[in-house]
């Protein structure tokens, strides 16, 4: 290592000095997302809106998740309004791939590490070769940002692949549940219901269209979801 270092230019110990240190915290990076601990592990909703409560993101302290942050680096890296039910793109099919470029966040913590380490390393090997150092530079910057790209794709298909495995209200009718917390008649208010959906058992809000309140602990049938991603049951 030490002859190796002894052998660089100073232009290329500058590089490596970039190169090594974010191949490093990026290494770090994956390796605490893979074992759970670089990201927030994802489970089910417990408020019952389908949607994970471990993946909004309140950038901005208005009560609205602006996005999904994967990288824990507090900037969303896939927006929440980019997504729907289904967990893909807005325009699913009919999205451009310019389109889809647009939607992905490049600019995140684990993006610009990769940035980094791939600008550095690129410019180490060009300018160890012979080459140019300019060349080295430029075409550098070009893997880098083909790295960033391909961070913020590689995230993308991340939160897909969560998604598909989210709760989706619309799955619930049909299904049997019990009551948890009384619902209150010809929804007047909220109650809370135990359901089985997608082979899990969660607790969702609920409200009901029948005159009477249902009680604690009733046996109830998922009829319909409200607007509000209420489900609407009724005594079995």
């Amino acid at each position: 290592m030490r002859i190796w270092w002894e052998s660089l230019t100073l232009l290329q110990r500058v590089f490596a000095c970039i190169a090594i240190p974010s191949t490093l915290l990026l290494i770090l990076q994956l390796v605490m997302t893979l074992i759970g601990l670089g990201d927030h592990e994802g489970d089910l909703d417990a408020d019952g809106d389908g949607v994970p409560d471990d993946v909004d993101l309140d950038v901005d302290g208005d009560g609205i998740p602006e996005g999904i942050d994967l990288d824990g680096d507090g900037i969303p890296d896939i927006s929440v309004a980019d997504l729907d039910h289904d967990g893909l793109p807005d325009g699913g099919d009919h999205a451009s791939f310019t389109e889809s470029l647009g939607s992905l966040r490049l600019f995140t913590f684990r993006g610009i590490l990769a940035f980094l380490a791939v600008w550095g390393w690129a410019v180490l090997a060009i300018t160890r070769a012979g080459r140019p150092w300019l060349m080295g530079v430029l075409l550098g910057l070009v893997l880098g940002a083909a790295a960033m790209v391909l961070i913020a794709l590689t995230m993308q298909m991340i939160l897909r692949l969560q998604a598909d495995g989210t709760v989706s209200l619309p799955n619930a009718v049909g299904s049997g549940g019990e009551v948890y917390l009384s619902v209150p008649a010809l929804r007047s208010g909220e109650g809370k219901v135990n359901v089985v959906i997608q082979d899990t058992m969660t607790e969702c809000a609920a409200v009901t269209d029948e005159t009477s309140p249902i009680p604690t602990g009733t046996p109830v049938t998922v009829v319909g979801v409200t607007k509000e991603r209420q489900l609407i049951v009724m005594r079995r």
